[in-house]
């Protein structure tokens, strides 16, 4: 299954400082387990504590997180931080964000 986004749509709506936290997230290796799911993806991240976190695969704005905001219906960074890894597969940020992201 392939995401219906790519990083600009990611980036795109969300404050710089949440999009760089998502970024370290990914980039850190905090998404773990990731999952294909029948809507969309699962994994826990790793934050202050693992939190299980979902995504849509169609909308990288539409997903659950057990943290405090994602628990109040808000995109948080570990919601934007699967998206990342839905759509990279794990390979390495840096090159994707120098090629023009």
């Amino acid at each position: 299954m392939v995401p219906q986004y790519d990083l600009d749509e990611i980036k795109s709506g969300v404050e710089e400082k949440k999009w760089e936290r998502a970024v370290d997230l990914y980039k850190s290796g905090k998404v773990t387990e990731f999952e294909e799911s029948p809507s969309g993806y699962t994994a826990l991240v790793l934050g202050a504590k693992p939190y299980d976190v979902a995504v849509s695969e169609t909308d990288c704005n539409h997903g659950d997180c057990s943290c405090f905001m994602g628990s109040n219906g808000k995109v948080c960074k570990h919601i934007l931080a699967l998206a990342i890894y839905a759509v990279l597969r794990g390979a390495p940020i840096n090159r994707v964000l120098a090629s023009g992201y």
